[in-house]
Formats: structure tokens, C-alpha cells, sequence
């Protein structure tokens, strides 16, 4: 098996069977465990470490590769998706319309922004159940790695973080306080792509995230 991540899920799933067998399934005794490789060059923090580990929901058996986020220290905004597209945040020329979007919106730079998901595994349907399971890690991100704002991307990451079933119009243009990190809300690239009616409206919301995180007065 040549993919590493893939040998690591495959270890991790050895360990839970011995556990089993050994009448031991809740890892009372023997403890869980997680294996790296010497040649690895990334270093994945505790939670993202027991994120990958992580079984709580059916949403692991959608994996073969851990999607990572795309985390920076201090970014002066974080991108909320709701779950990855697949074995990537966004795969083939989505992350390029990514880049260029925010860069073009908010006059975003390389190294200003990071990207993570609520739901960690590329699951089918977005879930509050499964949001539930995975709301912790998000929140040790954010720890980690202080961003000075959050943008939720779209409609059920805002609806979840936020506890309300107001429509995405209602949440723009609003600033919104989450862990005292000051929130944001923006359809995703799908809705912005789905809603040319709303389009005046997002731009506008464009504005008002420019103006609130003092990005307004960069050259464009």
C-alpha cells in the first residue's frame, strides 16, 4: 500500500480489532493508538491526529485519505466549509476558484486565509448528527491556530453554528461572535453559483466583510 494516510487508517483499524478480540473494545485496558511514519514531514496537532482516528459517526467509512484543512497560524480569516469535497477541501480547479474568489472579493493575500470543514469526512449529506461529532475539533482549530475572523460558507454550516433556520439572506451583513471570534457568513461557491439573483446582495456582503475586517481601503 504506497498512500501513508491510507496505511495508518488501515494500522488503526488493526488496533480495534485487537481490542475486540481481546475483550477489550472500549480500550479500557490497552489504550488506543496511532501510528506516524518516520519520513513524514508534517506534523498533524492531537486533534487532527484524533480526528483521523476518529469513528464516532458512519461519516469514516467515506474515507481512504483524512482530508486535511488547509491551517495557517493567525490568518486573519478562516473559511468554515460544511465537509470536504472528497479526499481533498476541494479538489481539481474548485481550490483555484477558491483562491481566486476571495481573493478578488476581499483582496485576500496567500498566507491571510485558512481553510477548514465542520464535518471532517467528505460524507454524502451534511448532517447535524454528524456536525455534532465534529464540532470539537473545529473548535481546537480555532484555538490553535487564532484566526482573527471566521467566514461560515454556506447555508448549513451558518443554520448549525449559529442555531437558527433564518434564510442566507438574513444572516449577511451581519457580524456574529463565535469562541469571541468575530463570525461572518457567505454562501458557498455552489449557492454564489446556484443564486444569480442574490448576486448584488453577496457582493454587497463582499463589502461589508471588507469594511469590517479593514481590508477596504487595499488597492484592487
Amino acid at each position: 500500500m504506497e498512500n501513508k494516510a491510507e496505511l495508518e487508517y488501515l494500522l488503526t483499524l488493526i488496533d480495534e480489532a485487537e481490542r475486540v478480540i481481546s475483550s477489550d473494545p472500549l480500550a479500557e485496558d490497552s489504550g488506543a493508538f496511532s501510528y506516524g511514519f518516520k519520513e513524514e514531514t508534517v506534523k498533524s496537532s492531537d486533534f487532527h491526529t484524533s480526528a483521523v482516528s476518529c469513528h464516532e459517526c458512519d461519516g469514516y467509512l467515506s474515507r481512504t485519505v483524512f482530508p486535511r484543512p488547509i491551517l495557517k497560524k493567525n490568518a486573519r480569516v478562516m473559511f468554515v466549509m460544511a465537509k470536504p469535497d472528497g479526499q481533498l477541501m476541494l479538489e481539481g480547479q474548485r481550490i483555484a476558484d477558491f483562491r481566486k474568489w476571495w481573493h478578488d472579493s476581499l483582496l485576500l493575500q496567500e498566507g491571510e486565509w485558512a481553510l477548514t470543514s465542520l464535518i471532517k469526512c467528505p460524507v454524502a449529506e451534511f448532517s447535524d448528527g454528524m456536525a455534532d461529532k465534529c464540532r470539537g475539533y473545529l473548535k481546537d482549530e480555532m484555538e490553535e491556530y487564532t484566526p482573527s475572523a471566521l467566514i461560515l460558507l454556506g447555508l448549513d454550516v451558518a443554520r448549525y453554528m449559529l442555531r437558527s433556520a433564518a434564510p442566507i439572506e438574513k444572516f449577511m451583513k451581519h457580524r456574529f461572535l463565535i469562541n469571541h471570534i468575530p463570525a461572518f457568513v457567505s454562501p458557498s461557491l455552489d449557492e454564489y453559483a446556484a443564486a444569480p439573483s442574490l448576486r448584488r446582495a453577496i457582493w454587497e456582503n463582499f463589502l461589508f466583510i471588507r469594511d469590517a475586517l479593514s481590508l477596504d481601503k487595499r488597492p484592487l
